[in-house]
């Protein structure tokens, strides 16, 4: 009886032939929760030390465990798998209440599978970092997304890169909103490279030039033009929410830089110090009160 081989993938390799992948949808499934390695494109994670809407994250999370506790039925979460594991795109706060609270062993999900341009051999077990796979899940979007769009980075002034899997997607959608509503829907017969480029000259480079102005994303170092704008963009959306209107983007980048500022200038303060500021701080409080 032979024994299993341990192959490698080399991510680096197969990003070289990434025209050939494709994404196989497999439709919903039961998948095993210790089988799910890595969250995707959670946006409220974008700096330790800078958590926008973390109340809002939060508030999202129990109300989701109340409604799981009270039986409510929620929609499948949503993943790629690569190989034998599994990322979550979309339900993260799901599988964190199924896994946390019910101890589940399993959780329902939309199964959209990468159909790898090498054979999968049931003698050999397959290894990767999770790092090199979500880099490479990267990559495949961006290509799906240039397809889609025709926007090439190679001629593009700021390329649009970024560091979580979900953004392309959501940068397809705002594009999609953008040709169907620009000027009472006078793109939607044209080809969807002229509502790209539109898009990009209009919304993407403005934004990029009160990023650079502001110079915020120097706090950033592992980030990228385009990571700061889905997540400004993400941001509006919950402000927006709130306020029953949408807020627009220069107030949202506004929100966002007033305390990305703010928070910065506390977190290069020793954390002793920061404590008997924030004591002394309360105490004025109550005094006021």
């Amino acid at each position: 009886m032979s024994e299993h081989r341990d192959v490698l993938v080399d991510f680096g390799t197969v990003e070289k032939n990434i025209q050939r992948h494709k994404i196989k949808d497999r439709g919903v499934e039961a998948i095993p929760t210790d089988k799910i390695v890595g969250s995707l494109g959670r946006y409220n994670d974008f700096s330790e030390n800078l958590l926008p809407h973390r109340g809002d994250m939060g508030m999202r999370y129990e109300s989701i465990k109340k409604g799981m506790l009270n039986g409510v039925i929620f929609s499948p979460i949503k993943v790629y798998q690569v190989l034998d594991n599994y990322f979550i795109i979309d339900g993260h706060h799901r599988v964190t209440v199924a896994k946390n609270v019910f101890n589940a062993k399993y959780i329902d999900a939309e199964v959209l599978e990468i159909d790898f341009d090498f054979e999968i051999s049931p003698k050999k077990t397959y290894t990767y970092s999770t790092d090199s796979a979500k880099s490479f899940l990267i990559k495949l979007e961006e290509h799906f997304f240039q397809l889609k769009t025709c926007l090439s980075n190679a001629v593009l002034k700021h390329p649009l890169k970024v560091t979580e899997l979900v953004s392309f997607g959501k940068l397809y959608e705002e594009i999609e909103n953008y040709r169907n509503s620009y000027n009472k829907g006078q793109f939607q017969k044209l080809p969807v490279i002229y509502a790209s480029y539109h898009w990009y000259e209009h919304r993407f480079l403005p934004a990029v030039t009160i990023i650079e102005e502001e110079d915020v994303l120097i706090g950033f170092p592992h980030r990228t033009y385009t990571d700061l704008y889905v997540w400004i963009q993400q941001h509006k959306y919950y402000l927006s929410q709130k306020v029953g209107y949408d807020v627009g983007f220069d107030f949202t980048a506004h929100d966002f830089f007033k305390r990305y500022k703010r928070v910065k200038g506390l977190y290069m303060i020793p954390s002793m110090i920061r404590d008997v500021l924030r004591s002394i701080k309360e105490q004025i409080s109550e005094l006021k009160d």
